[in-house]
């Protein structure tokens, strides 16, 4: 199912591939933008940049995930993610574009704290 495959390249980025250049130059589309959770907009240089050089990561643990289809090749995946001790909880919008050469890649994602926890 797509749901399965999305979000398992969606949580790929949350573990020890998020420190792989080549993996993310695969997956983000060349036009990525990002809405970091904090609020700023940065692009897929700036993303790949800032993954490269974390020093240390928490691990994020994600859930309730659900799935619109926007057609064929075009997707939105949401779902909620915070650390182990249930802090910085966030909604977490991915949109995903399917590739001429039939791979998923990431075009879009933002992270918004989540209001219950504000």
């Amino acid at each position: 199912m797509l749901i399965d495959e999305l979000r398992r390249l969606e949580c790929s980025l949350h573990g020890a591939m998020r420190y792989d250049r080549e993996w993310l130059e695969q997956l983000l589309h060349p036009q990525f933008l990002e809405i970091t959770r904090s609020g700023l907009t940065v692009n897929r240089s700036q993303t790949i940049t800032s993954l490269l050089s974390e020093k240390t990561t928490r691990s994020i643990f994600s859930r309730d995930f659900m799935l619109t289809e926007l057609g064929r090749c075009s997707a939105i995946l949401h779902y909620r993610t915070s650390y182990a001790d249930n802090s910085h909880q966030a909604l977490r919008w991915s949109h995903w574009l399917l590739s001429a050469e039939k791979q998923w890649m990431l075009i879009f994602h933002q992270g918004t704290p989540a209001a219950d926890v504000l």
